[in-house]
C-alpha cells in the first residue's frame, strides 16, 4: 500500500502484492471471486516488461494461467501488472504474479484491493472477500 514508483505513470497508484522473501506478508483465504477477477483482468498486460520476474518462494518457472474475460486466454505471469480502481478513485497496481502468490503461497491482499479488483472486473459480491490468518 505504498505509493507506486516502479515506472513513470500519469496517475497516482498504490502498490499491492510486490512480495519478497525477506519481508513478511499477510496470509489467509481469499474469495474465489477475487481470484477470478484477477484472472479476468490479467490479459490486459498493464505495464508489460521485457524481462520476467520468477517467484522467489518456490521453484515454479514462469507460471501460466487461463485468464481474460472468458478465462480462455493463456496469460504468462511475472512480466506485467494488474490495475484496479475502487469507488473512491484510488488505483491499485499489483504484479500479475499476485495470482500465483494468492493461489500457491496463501498471500492475502488488503481487503480494499480485493474489493477494487472485483469491482473493476464487474463481479459484484458481498463486502467480505478475504479471511486473514
Amino acid at each position: 500500500m505504498t505509493a507506486y514508483a516502479y515506472d513513470a505513470s500519469d496517475q497516482e497508484m498504490l502498490n499491492v502484492g510486490w512480495l519478497a522473501p525477506d519481508y513478511a506478508f499477510r496470509t489467509g483465504i481469499v474469495d474465489d471471486r477475487v481470484i477470478n477477477a484477477l484472472k479476468a483482468l490479467s490479459s490486459a498486460y498493464d505495464n508489460q516488461t521485457r524481462g520476467v520476474h520468477d517467484c522467489e518462494f518456490c521453484p515454479t518457472e514462469r507460471p501460466v494461467i487461463l485468464g481474460g474475460p472468458a478465462f480462455d486466454t493463456q496469460v504468462w505471469l511475472g512480466s506485467a501488472e494488474i490495475r484496479a480502481q475502487d469507488t473512491d478513485g484510488i488505483v491499485y497496481s499489483a504484479p500479475n504474479l499476485v495470482i500465483h502468490y494468492i493461489t500457491e503461497h496463501r498471500y492475502c491482499p488488503p481487503e480494499e484491493f480485493c474489493r477494487a479488483v472485483v469491482r473493476t472486473a464487474g463481479m459484484d459480491g458481498p463486502d467480505e472477500l478475504v479471511l486473514a490468518d
